[in-house]
């Protein structure tokens, strides 16, 4: 009993710390392309009740991200977007809405996210007690809170964080509800199932699973006893009681609009709205009866069909292993997994895996539970052509994690343990040491974050970096640059009044900004030749890992504001008192410790005071605050002269030459 509340309280812990790094590292991050459409749908449909905008995604997800905005003044926002909303227009809807989504509502909607990954948290460690007991059903709930993907996505206002806590859900309600067949077990099930169907159209997969799943269970007498007969009863009377609450689930989501329409009324409302809609509306007369109503809103059946073309025939221009295309790589989600989870997560899900198989008759049916879905979610998502990042197929990592719970299934020894708890700390720190920059990150088999873009960009590159980007011009009083935006980037520097233009065809040796995705996902041979340049060629900086600088060498930083003590400090070096003066400099820097030209002068005075060996930090501080300060590496070469050191002043004096 006290081993089970440890348990509990170092659960809860762990979910707490997610919740607290997933939040932190999205503080002030600009929306990512996503974002805008999610919450102008979500807002307007508790506006207005009306839920024309939600035809790409259920709304679910998007309902409970604009929940805030019922406690802000805001007004229509449906009628100012004008001709966009009569025509739901997705697209060009979120336009007027934009700049209260990145100063108002963003920030509260991403917390409201977060309830989908608490969620998660304590379904996984339930389910991990129950299948392996107190403290070692931690270890999924460990891997799943310092998951970079994970942490990436959980507070980002999207669908694909609620699907995958929706769908793990619905199984293990499925998984409970079938070792104990009980109404209060069925409701679960049947609230989980709905809930995912209103939240994304992946959860069409969990039709086959819990059909399999449920089936399977004939097979195991010893978890559902009875006859076959009453089994029958229990497993199939239990679907289609949750189809039927599903479908109720949808048109309540809805708000009961555009129900019971046959395919000749689709055709019609279709008219002049978004060309999605009317694609998905055709598809429908060749799939169902003319004359026939269909028992779901019009907006989820025309959005599910247009959907369902996109990812099976046209794609999404993305970019893999050096090909840019419209996807359809049938390694491409498979790659994914062994670059972007952590290694010490691979081992142990792979170790747990092969732990399990050993098992296999005693743990044949939560085994099916736990691999089927992953691997039907990974293959479906491999044969398809919408291939823009790991996120597609997250609703698998929960079940791949679970899995590694079955490595410390049996363990006595304090040697295996040691190791899973080392392998544990390894995680951590990988997942630590790219903090806030989840949606960047790579382990060292695909080359880290500095060289991981090479593999895959695509829902990395989301458009994140741009308020970075803001911030870093606005510190240097760039107001002008070349810049090739991505998403919402060019809307986020023009309302901070910064200027750009299309980066040039060749080196001219002004500031460039580019995103990672749009520099290798161009469209145009014109656009391929005079890019070139950039993709052969080391940025000079790079901003959250996904905007490349070039040339920013050249842009010197502005000074802070207030910099009376810097001044004290400078007369008195001028004037000779290189002690005094050093003693103002140390003490500005507390105050103002990113500013260059205060770490140079500290390191002018004591390398006039023969103590090169404590300028020599001071002038490499310099150089990391602005590269293009190149005094700074003729100085380091004479302090490196004098201390003996021939090969550092050597290079330091090319690099200044």
């Amino acid at each position: 009993m006290i081993i089970a509340r440890y348990s509990h309280y170092c659960a809860i812990t762990l979910i707490i710390v997610f919740v607290v790094i997933s939040a932190s590292s999205v503080w002030q991050k600009s929306t990512t392309w996503d974002e805008p459409f999610h919450l102008t749908a979500g807002v307007t449909q508790l506006q207005t009740g009306d839920p024309r905008l939600s035809f790409d995604h259920p709304p679910l997800a998007r309902i409970i991200a604009a929940v805030p905005t019922l406690f802000m003044s805001l007004d229509s926002v449906a009628d100012n977007m004008g001709k966009a909303w009569k025509q739901a227009d997705l697209i060009n809807a979120p336009n007027t809405f934009f700049a209260t989504i990145e100063d108002r509502a963003l920030w509260p909607a991403r917390l409201m996210m977060l309830i989908f990954s608490v969620l998660l948290g304590g379904l996984l460690y339930a389910w991990g007690l129950e299948l392996f007991g107190p403290m070692k059903g931690l270890l999924p709930l460990a891997l799943l809170v310092f998951c970079p993907p994970i942490l990436a996505n959980a507070p980002i206002v999207a669908t694909d964080m609620p699907a995958t806590s929706l769908i793990f859900a619905s199984i293990y309600t499925w998984w409970r509800y079938l070792r104990m067949p009980t109404l209060k077990r069925l409701a679960w099930v049947c609230l989980s199932v709905g809930a995912a169907f209103t939240a994304k159209f992946t959860a069409l997969l969990l039709a086959p699973l819990l059909i399999v799943l449920g089936a399977s269970t004939l097979f195991f007498p010893a978890v559902l006893s009875g006859t076959w007969q009453f089994r029958l009863k229990i497993i199939f009377g239990g679907l289609l009681l949750i189809g039927f609450s599903t479908v109720l689930a949808i048109d309540l989501i809805y708000g009961f609009k555009g129900v019971f329409l046959t395919p000749i009324d689709y055709i019609f409302k279709a008219r002049g709205l978004f060309s999605s809609i009317q694609i998905g509306a055709n598809q429908l007369t060749h799939i169902w009866p003319m004359t026939l109503p269909v028992p779901l809103p019009f907006s989820y059946v025309s959005g599910l069909l247009a959907v369902i073309g996109n990812v099976g025939d046209k794609g999404h221009l993305t970019y893999f292993l050096g090909e840019a295309g419209k996807g359809g790589w049938s390694n491409y989600f498979v790659m994914l997994l062994l670059v972007k989870l952590p290694i010490a997560s691979l081992l142990l899900v792979g170790a747990g895996m092969v732990k399990a198989l050993e098992r296999l008759p005693k743990n044949g049916l939560n085994l099916l539970f736990l691999l089927l879905p992953p691997l039907l979610i990974i293959g479906m998502a491999s044969l398809g052509k919408m291939q823009i990042g790991i996120r597609h197929i997250l609703p698998a990592l929960p079940f791949l994690f679970l899995v590694s719970g079955y490595v410390l299934e049996g363990i006595n020894r304090v040697g295996r343990t040691a190791l899973v708890l080392i392998l544990l700390a390894c995680n951590f720190i990988s997942s630590w040491a790219i903090y806030p920059y989840y949606l960047m990150y790579f382990n060292f088999i695909g080359g880290g974050p500095e060289r991981g873009w090479r593999i895959s960009i695509a829902g990395d590159d989301w458009g994140q970096g741009d308020a970075d980007l803001k911030r870093w011009l606005q510190a240097r009083n760039v107001n002008t640059l070349a810049y090739l935006p991505d998403g919402w980037g060019g809307i986020v520097l023009s309302r901070a009044n910064i200027q750009f233009t299309p980066p040039p065809c060749s080196d001219t040796g002004e500031l460039v900004a580019v995103h990672s995705e749009r520099l290798l996902t161009t469209t145009t041979i014109e656009d391929t030749n005079c890019y070139a340049w950039m993709r052969l060629r080391e940025p000079d900086e790079k901003i959250g890992y996904s905007i490349f600088l070039y040339n920013s060498k050249n842009v010197r930083p502005s000074p802070p504001l207030n910099q009376t003590l810097f001044s004290e400090a400078l007369r008195l070096q001028l004037a000779g008192q290189l002690s005094e003066a050093i003693s103002r400099y140390q003490l500005y820097l507390k105050e103002e410790p990113d500013y260059y030209q205060a770490h140079f002068n500290l390191a002018i005075a004591l390398k006039d005071l023969h103590q090169c060996a404590t300028a020599i930090p001071e002038f490499n501080k310099t150089l990391e605050l602005w590269s293009g300060y190149k005094e700074a590496h003729l100085h380091l070469a004479n302090c490196y002269k004098e201390l003996g050191d021939v090969k550092n002043s050597e290079a330091h004096e090319r690099l200044y030459w």
